[in-house]
């Protein structure tokens, strides 16, 4: 189950679209990855309100990762 992160004090990233990563000695479990890359996505990209336009913008996203 997923829980929005909600920061003790007043942040810039109290936009609502991040996902809460709980308490994990490893980090490389696949749940707990998934979710530090959702949180390090780009908000556009997060908020977007298609499948479609989703995978287009995640797939634009990488490219520049990727290749600039």
């Amino acid at each position: 189950m997923l829980t929005p992160y909600e920061p003790v004090r007043s942040l810039r990233t109290s936009g609502g679209t991040l996902v809460a990563v709980p308490k994990s000695r490893l980090k490389s479990k696949g749940a707990i990855r998934a979710l530090l890359l959702w949180n390090d996505l780009p908000e556009e990209i997060r908020l977007t309100d298609s499948v479609s336009s989703f995978k287009s913008l995640l797939k634009t996203h990488f490219y520049r990762l990727a290749f600039m």
